[in-house]
Parts: structure tokens; C-alpha cells; sequence
């Protein structure tokens, strides 16, 4: 029986080859699209829970005990020491280890002096016990004394030694400030899994970890805690917490609390910025479920519209015996034989796609198709299901009609238990999620161009920088050994530039709300400040030598009469205080000479403070920024880099251009919209294929109507317009439901960003009317092509 219906299957679906076609097409399609987002999501989700104590580790950090308005705690450490104290006086801890990260630069060829900067991070002994490291030579934690020692990974060591047994060898860095040191290696082991939050090419040994001083802030690091299986970990954090605040801590860190979090959190759950990056994956399971609905409409669409052409036959097989149940496993299997062929073809694209799509991502994926029977059977099983599920409508409606209305071809949608309005309930939705979807990567495209062509009160086009470092008195040197050429317009050393450095804070009440602080932000720079990076100055004169209350100050007593030094201070800043200029403000202890134009020196999804500048001329350490004349970028940074070499051979400096690195923190928005478009490609594909699908059959329906029409005279034109009013109405209807449902997700995604354009009404539009014009083509030319069959043929019934 069944060697009977698979054979009545298959010959059905080679008859029918463009209703064949057309389905498998639009569930490849679907399936394949649903297999990259799935994995990537399951990929994401993977994140530390490969560790064989992975439901043990937590991560401590500090938080503020009161969160500021619109601000979210982004300290992801705690303070130095705490742990090993922490288990000194808790029995719950078993171990610990402090993490920080840095990339020292590495000369790994003598002779040639070739260096490299290799990414690392800086732990104690017991990261070695936490973590699952597999050791290929050496013993990582060994201690050889007068060196640093560093582990590298096998992946290092291919890449920066070519492979070579380096196991014992000693290398010197180049640092940024002091003398070279001495890095030995103490072993090698296999690489971190990709999916670890604690990604390096090698590991340096710390000679010691700092006592816990809770009297001091001190710097902030990564602390990984090993707790019992049995800990109650709320309770744990309060009994820290009481024994953390009866501690004889400083001002700041009588601010914060300890906080700890599951190691599996870090990734996606821990939210320690502006973003929540739970939400992305959010995101992608719901445009990989919208896939698949979009394709079961389509197919359940297409299914009905084929079902009528095969009345006959039904009828026939009814009256032959076949029951309903027959009938249900007669479609339920051609169903399935199509929905194995789109697996089948999904699955070996998949495959060859894989390798593309993980450059795309730039890391490999943690769990793929082709190598987790899991997720294979997982997704087979699902889309076997899914296909028998699709089957059902069809098959449900056809199984209950009477064979007399079958045979003499008098059966019609509005005789099916299952009629028409159910058809256009499906188009209705179909056409919906198509258009939310197309909506939402218009908007995010516009969105994206607003980021990456907004003013930003600053010029970062051919702004050259070098990251904050100690000059030992050759800043001044420097400055003007660049300036000796033509193609430097100008350098500025600071305290500060968007990307690296660092600024003081002086906390003013706030005028408009005065039982709340403002912090203003001090950056300390030289007089070309302003005029290297491009800020326009709106009011007021510039910092300059010649004024000697512009120069600073080692304090501000003289005398005995304080002393109120100048500054420049941006439009909003003056706004909000009521600031004159050269009139003093005893609050900031300054007095504004000069008023810039506001800029953004941080991404745009952040507002901006209350900015300040005041003048320094004497550096131990800061930053530099260059700016360089167009067309001569080139030529500019092979100058610093062989200037910084003259200066300080033993030393490499961080150099960077400024707009590649404002276009590089709106990489995760830009791949948001790459994943987008690619979504809405293929379920405006689908919904196109449902069009098809439901022309299809209102054409199979009424073609005997349109031959009578046009024998009464009636024009193509007359017959396109009438059979074209149903699709308008329902597409209009779509249109109604999806743009409120596009407006709030645009709505809500743009609220990631402090400056962002107005959700784009003129698009909406705009994409609505594309999809209706899209509709109404392909729809008139199918009817085109019916309305044009002689009558003769169209009223002949056999």
C-alpha cells in the first residue's frame, strides 16, 4: 500500500512540474536561510559552557548601589585581590583566578628586529586549574624566575613562528613605555575554544596578584570564582555583601556592591554597556520563525490552488475505496517527498555555504549541521513533522467533498470545508510579515547611513592618532619633527581623543535639576587642539600662550586668591550652566574664554556630557593627534611610524586613523542589516511564490468566466482590472496590519541609538507601494497570458 502512494506521489509531482518546482524552490530556500540563522544562534548560546565546571564558575564584578538615570554600570571587574580573600574567608569558594588582558609586542626575529603584537592575557596559576587547557609541551604552570613567563597557543605558534619548537626560547618586547623584558616560554597548549569569553594567542604568568586594599580603589580586574555545586548563590552574594561593606573601604568603592554571575552569562546576559546582546538573538529566532511560517503559508497556498486541477482523480480513488485516510496519507506523503528533496538540497548548500559563512562571521561555528547528529536529526525530524503539518488543510478539505462534485469537476474553493477566506487569511499574513520585514531593513539601512554620514562636529576624515603613551620628554621633539613637513597640517597632544586616553570629571549641581549632580568632562590639550581635530569655535577666542591665565596652573591658590584659569566649554555645556564667557564659575573653578560647537567624540548611541577643554604643555604621557593634508595619507603614516622608530626604536606605537575607527563601532548594526537584507530576500521570494500561487488558482477557477466575458465583448484590459480588485483589497489589508507592527520594532530598535533619524514614514510608503506594484505585475501577467487564450479553447469542457 504504501509502494502504491509513494509511486502515485512521486508521478504526481513530475506531472505537475512547475507546481513541483515552485515548492521546492521557496522550502530550499526557507530551510537553508533558517539553518545558518539557527546555527548562528546556537552558536551565540554556546558561549563558556564547554568547561567541565562551567555550572561552578561565576565572574565577580562591582556594581553601583544606585544605578544612575539612563546609564547602565559598565565595570565587568572587581578589585584587585579580592578573591584570594574572599576565599580565605568563605568556605563556598574553592579557587580563583585574575585575568587581565593586554597584547604585548613581541620581537620574534633577533637578526631583523621583526616584532608583532600578539593578543594575551595576563592570569594567575589558577586559570589553569578553572579551565580545561590541553597542554602539547611544557607545564604552563611553571614559574622561571628573571622572565615573564608566557604559554602560547598552537595557533600562535604557527603563526608567528612558522611552527618552530619555540618550547624554552626568550623573546624581548617593545613596550610603549620603559625597557624591554623578557618573556620565556614555559609551554604551549592547544587553542581556546572560539566560543570562550576569554580568547588569547598566549597566557603570561602573573608574578604576583595584589593583596585586596579596600581602602585604596586600586585598578579593577576579571576574577573568576569556583564555588560548591551546593552554594545558593543569592545567598552567597548577601553574606559577601555584609562582610564587603563593614570593610574600611574608600569614597568610590563605598559606591558599589559585589555582583556575581553565572561564567555562561558573560556573553550574551551580562549586561555591562549600553546594550543588551540578548536581544540580537531574539532578533534572529524570530526572523528564522517568521521564515518558516512564511513558507508554510506559501506551501498550504500553493497546495490548495493544485488541489482542484486533481478533483478527478480523488473522486475516482473514493469510489474506487479509498477511504480518508488514504486519501491524507496519499497528499501527507507527496508532501514529504518535497520536503525531503528541499532537505536534501538545503542540506548540501548548507555545506558548501558553511565555509563562506563563518569568514563572514570571522570565527567558526560551534555546533553545524554537518557535524552534530543532534541538530541533523533534530532539524529532519522537524521538517518532517512541519511537512505533514502543511499537508493537512489541503488534504482535510479534499478528504471530506462528495466524489459526484469531484467527477463532474463542480467542486470549488467555496464547497471546501476549508474555503477561500481561509486562502486570504494566509495571503494576508503572508503579505505582512513580508512587508514588516522589508520595512525594517529600509529603515535600518537609512539608519546606517545617518551613522556613517552625520556631522560629528569634528573631522575625523585623514585624522591620524597615536594612542595615549609616555614621551620621556620627547613630545615637544616630536611635534616638531612632523611639522618640518608639508602634508602635516597640524599636531595636538592630548589628554584625549575619541578612541583611546582618558579625562578628569569635576561634578556641578545641575540648574535644571538641583538635587541632582552633573559631571562635566575635563580633556587637558595643547593650543591646536581645537584646530587639529576640526572643532568649529562658535563664540570666544581659542586657547593661546599668550594669555597667561590659559597656561594651567600646578594649583589654583596665588597668593592667597584663588585663581579661575581659562577653558573652552561646547554650546550645550554653557547652555545648561548659564555660563558667560570671561565671566568665572566658582563650581568648575574656571572661566570660559571660548564656546565650540558640540561633537561627538563616542558613538552616536550615547548622548553628549557637558564638555570642557583646558590647556597643558608638559606630558609625561598622552596622546597625539595629526592631521593630514588629502591625498597624502600614505605618505603621513610612513612619516610617524619612522619618526616614532628615530625616537624610540625600542618601542611601537599604536596608530590609527579616526575614521576607520568611528566606521568600526558600527560593525554589529552594519552585519544586523547585511542578515536583514538576506532574510528579506528570500521571504519576499516566498511571499512572491504565494502570489504566484493564489493567481494560480483564482485563474484555474474563473477561466471559463473570462472566456464568457470576452465572447460578450469584454477587453484583456476589463478582465485584468476586475480579477486584480481581490489581490489590491487584500494586500491593502496587509498593509494596514503590517505598518503599525513595523513602527514599533523600528521604533524600538532605534532607541538603541541617542541620536537617530525619525522613524521613516516616507519609506513605509515607499515600500508599500513597491510591494503593491510588485504584486500587480506578476498578477497582470498571468492574467495577461489566460485572458488572451481563444474562447473557443477556454469554454471547451471534455
Amino acid at each position: 500500500m504504501i509502494k502504491n502512494h509513494l509511486k502515485t506521489a512521486w508521478r504526481t509531482l513530475m506531472r505537475n512540474r512547475i507546481y513541483s518546482l515552485s515548492n521546492l524552490v521557496g522550502l530550499t530556500i526557507a530551510l537553508l536561510v533558517f539553518m545558518l540563522i539557527s546555527s548562528l544562534v546556537v552558536d551565540e548560546l554556546s558561549y563558556d559552557r564547554q568547561w567541565s565546571n562551567s555550572k561552578a564558575l561565576y565572574r565577580m564584578r562591582i556594581v553601583p548601589k544606585e544605578t544612575q538615570k539612563e546609564f547602565t554600570n559598565n565595570n565587568s571587574g572587581a578589585p584587585e585581590g579580592i578573591s584570594a580573600t574572599l576565599k580565605a574567608h568563605f568556605p563556598e569558594v574553592l579557587g580563583y583566578t585574575s585575568i587581565n588582558s593586554f597584547s604585548p609586542k613581541l620581537t620574534i626575529n633577533k637578526r631583523s628586529g621583526q616584532f608583532t603584537e600578539i593578543n594575551t592575557l595576563e592570569v594567575d596559576s589558577g586559570f589553569f586549574h578553572l579551565f580545561d587547557t590541553k597542554i602539547i609541551a611544557g607545564n604552563p604552570k611553571q614559574v622561571i624566575s628573571g622572565a615573564k613567563n608566557i604559554t602560547l597557543t598552537a595557533s600562535g605558534v604557527q603563526k608567528y613562528f612558522g611552527g618552530k619548537d619555540v618550547l624554552g626560547s626568550t623573546f624581548y618586547n617593545k613596550p610603549q613605555e620603559g625597557e624591554p623584558e623578557a618573556y620565556y616560554v614555559n609551554a604551549i597548549i592547544e587553542d581556546m575554544p572560539h566560543n570562550s569569553s576569554f580568547q588569547a594567542e598566549a597566557f603570561v604568568l602573573m608574578p604576583k596578584v595584589n593583596e585586596f586594599n579596600p581602602e585604596k580603589s586600586g585598578s579593577l580586574q576579571t576574577q573568576i570564582l569556583l564555588l560548591k555545586s551546593t552554594t545558593d548563590v543569592q545567598s552567597f552574594s548577601d553574606k559577601i555583601n555584609k562582610w564587603y561593606n563593614t570593610q574600611k573601604l574608600g569614597d568610590w568603592m563605598k559606591e558599589h556592591n559585589l555582583f556575581i554571575e553565572p561564567i555562561t552569562d558573560i556573553h550574551l546576559r551580562s549586561i555591562t554597556g549600553w546594550e543588551n546582546p540578548m536581544q540580537d538573538i531574539y532578533l534572529l529566532a524570530g526572523i528564522g520563525i517568521l521564515i518558516l511560517v512564511l513558507v508554510s503559508i506559501n506551501y498550504i497556498n500553493l497546495s490548495f490552488a493544485h488541489a482542484l486541477k486533481r478533483t478527478q482523480q480523488i473522486g475516482i480513488r473514493k469510489v474506487l475505496g479509498a477511504s480518508r485516510k488514504n486519501v491524507i496519507l496519499q497528499m501527507g506523503l507527496e508532501s514529504n517527498i518535497l520536503f525531503a528533496g528541499s532537505f536534501l538540497i538545503a542540506f548540501l548548500s548548507y555545506v558548501l555555504i558553511s565555509p563562506a559563512f563563518e569568514h563572514y562571521l570571522e570565527h567558526p561555528l560551534t555546533m553545524s549541521y554537518q557535524h552534530s547528529l543532534f541538530m541533523f536529526v533534530g532539524l529532519l525530524s522537524m521538517w518532517i513533522i512541519l511537512g505533514w503539518l502543511c499537508s493537512l488543510p489541503t488534504a482535510l478539505s479534499l478528504s471530506k467533498t462528495r466524489p459526484s462534485l469531484e467527477l463532474r469537476k463542480q467542486l470549488s474553493f467555496f464547497k471546501l470545508p476549508l474555503n477561500m477566506a481561509f486562502t486570504k487569511v494566509l495571503v494576508i499574513v503572508q503579505f505582512a510579515i513580508a512587508i514588516v520585514v522589508a520595512i525594517c531593513m529600509v529603515s535600518m539601512r537609512a539608519q546606517l547611513h545617518y551613522l556613517y554620514n552625520k556631522d560629528l562636529g569634528y573631522a575625523p576624515k585623514n585624522l591620524l592618532t597615536i594612542n595615549y603613551t609616555s614621551w620621556d620628554g620627547k613630545d615637544q621633539a616630536f611635534k616638531q619633527e612632523l611639522l618640518k613637513h608639508s602634508y602635516i597640517s597640524s599636531v595636538s597632544l592630548t589628554s584625549w581623543t575619541p578612541f583611546s586616553g582618558s579625562v578628569d570629571f569635576k561634578t556641578v549641581k545641575d540648574p535644571i535639576n538641583p538635587n541632582e549632580e552633573l559631571p562635566v568632562v575635563f580633556v587637558y590639550a595643547d593650543y591646536d587642539y581645537i584646530k587639529t581635530m576640526g572643532i568649529k569655535l562658535l563664540n570666544g577666542r581659542p586657547l593661546s600662550a599668550d594669555y597667561a591665565l590659559d597656561r594651567p596652573f600646578t594649583d589654583s591658590i596665588q597668593a592667597g586668591q584663588q585663581v579661575f584659569t581659562n577653558m573652552l566649554v561646547s554650546e550645550q555645556t554653557a547652555q545648561r550652566l548659564s555660563l558667560k564667557l570671561n565671566k568665572s564659575n566658582e563650581p568648575l573653578n574656571n572661566t570660559p574664554v571660548g564656546i565650540f560647537k558640540e561633537f561627538n567624540g563616542a558613538s552616536l548611541k550615547f548622548p553628549i556630557g557637558p564638555f570642557a577643554i583646558k590647556a597643558q604643555n608638559e606630558w609625561e604621557g598622552s596622546c597625539m593627534l595629526i592631521r593630514v593634508e588629502e591625498g597624502k595619507k600614505k605618505e603621513a603614516l610612513a612619516l610617524v611610524n619612522s619618526t616614532w622608530n628615530n625616537f624610540f626604536p625600542n618601542r611601537i606605537a599604536q596608530i590609527n586613523w579616526q575614521e576607520d575607527q568611528v566606521l568600526h563601532q558600527y560593525n554589529k548594526e552594519k552585519k544586523q542589516y547585511q542578515q536583514l537584507a538576506l532574510f528579506t530576500g528570500a521571504s519576499m521570494l516566498i511571499a512572491i511564490l504565494g502570489i504566484v500561487a493564489i493567481a494560480i488558482y483564482t485563474l484555474e477557477r474563473r477561466v471559463k468566466e473570462i472566456g464568457i466575458r470576452k465572447v460578450l465583448g469584454a477587453s484583456v484590459n476589463t478582465i485584468t482590472y476586475m480579477i486584480s480588485k481581490s489581490f489590491i483589497l487584500l494586500l491593502l489589508i496587509a498593509i494596514l496590519i503590517a505598518f503599525p507592527i513595523a513602527w514599533w520594532f523600528i521604533h524600538k530598535w532605534l532607541e538603541n541609538f541617542y541620536y537617530h533619524i525619525d522613524v521613516p514614514i516616507a519609506l513605509f510608503v515607499f515600500t508599500g507601494l513597491f510591494m503593491g506594484l510588485t504584486t500587480l505585475t506578476i498578477i497582470a501577467i498571468r492574467i495577461f497570458q489566460t485572458a488572451r487564450i481563444n474562447p473557443v479553447d477556454s469554454l471547451r469542457d471534455e
